[in-house]
Order: C-alpha cells, then sequence, then structure tokens
C-alpha cells in the first residue's frame, strides 16, 4: 500500500510539475496526502485548487476534510459550509458539516445538521447514533433515547450494539431523570 502512494504522489507532482494550474492533480495530490497522514501539507493543493476553480464541490470537500483532520473545526466547518453550497444535498457534507460542528461543542447546529443527512440517507445507522450523542448533550434523553433505538434497528449487529443498549438503560433508569449521567460515548465520525 505504502508503494502505491508513493507511486502516485511522484505522479501526480510530476504532473504538476507539467502543468501547475492541473486543478485535477493539485487536488488528487492532497488527497494522497491526506491519507497518508498530512493533511497539513495537503491544504496548500486543495487551495491552489479551489483558487483555479472555486465552484467544485470536490476541492472544497476535501478542504474541509483536512482542516477537519488536523482539529481545526472552526476552518473545517466554514468549508463544509462551502462545499454544502454547492452541493446542497450531499448527505456526506451534511454529516461532515454536522460532525464538526459538534466536536466544537455546536450541537443545537449539530442536530439540524444531523437531522437533515438523516432525511437525506435515512438507512445510514451511524447518522443516527451522532444525532443521539449530540442529544444527549443537550440532556435530551428521551430524544437521545429513540436516536439509540433507531440506531440499533438499522444496525443490531453494530460492533458498539452493547454499548449503546448500556447507554439506553443508563438513560432511562429512574435515577437518571435525577442525576446527570456520564458523557455520551464519542459519536462515530469521518473527521
Amino acid at each position: 500500500m505504502q508503494g502505491e502512494y508513493e507511486t502516485a504522489l511522484a505522479r501526480y507532482r510530476n504532473a504538476i510539475e507539467a502543468n501547475p494550474r492541473d486543478a485535477d492533480a493539485l487536488n488528487n495530490l492532497g488527497q494522497v496526502l491526506a491519507r497518508t497522514g498530512k493533511p497539513e501539507e495537503a491544504i496548500q493543493y486543495f487551495e491552489r485548487a479551489i483558487m483555479l476553480y472555486p465552484k467544485v464541490w470536490t476541492y472544497r470537500f476535501n478542504l474541509a476534510h483536512a482542516y477537519g483532520q488536523m482539529g481545526d473545526f472552526e476552518r473545517a466547518v466554514t468549508e463544509y459550509r462551502s462545499a454544502q453550497q454547492l452541493f446542497p444535498d450531499d448527505y456526506v457534507t451534511e454529516f461532515n458539516l454536522a460532525t464538526a460542528l459538534h466536536k466544537q461543542g455546536r450541537e443545537d447546529e449539530a442536530v439540524a445538521g444531523y437531522q437533515k443527512a438523516i432525511t437525506l440517507a435515512p438507512g445510514e445507522p451511524s447518522f443516527v447514533r451522532s444525532l443521539g450523542v449530540s442529544y444527549e448533550k443537550l440532556n435530551r434523553r428521551n430524544d437521545a433515547v429513540e436516536s439509540y433505538r433507531r440506531y440499533l434497528e438499522l444496525a443490531p449487529e453494530a460492533p458498539d450494539a452493547q454499548q449503546v443498549k448500556e447507554r439506553i438503560r443508563m438513560l432511562t433508569a429512574p435515577a437518571a431523570a435525577e442525576s446527570r449521567p456520564p458523557s455520551p460515548p464519542a459519536a462515530p465520525g469521518t473527521e
């Protein structure tokens, strides 16, 4: 696998050297760098591609994702919103935007984003689980429980199914109504 990445890096670098305005090669080089754990290096290539073609959704999405990989969720949110304007009905963009908002602690906005992502891709269990986590962060226990139950309906054999069942039990136990439970499990995400 590493050899494949090295070959791809060399190919895209050569393409850019031959034509510095090859936006696809810039984007592809950025993608390889991001996939090999170098998102900070990838950003410059995504930005150059965007300078050439500012209305290409893929370039914006990849830039946002790289910022997310770096933990710069403020910039990730900005770029996901730009990507969202170019492709408003993309469920992956919507989910990643919601996840970046969640990572910033902006749970109300994250809930709205997860709900839209679920509307766009209703059969995706990770979206429903993530919605439950944000509801729980907002102390909306009933909504969290409902989301977690829906998650288990969609993915009964999920690796974390037992953990989610325990979370439901904790949230529905009589004592749960009187005290705030420990923090919910981390939401799965593409960040």
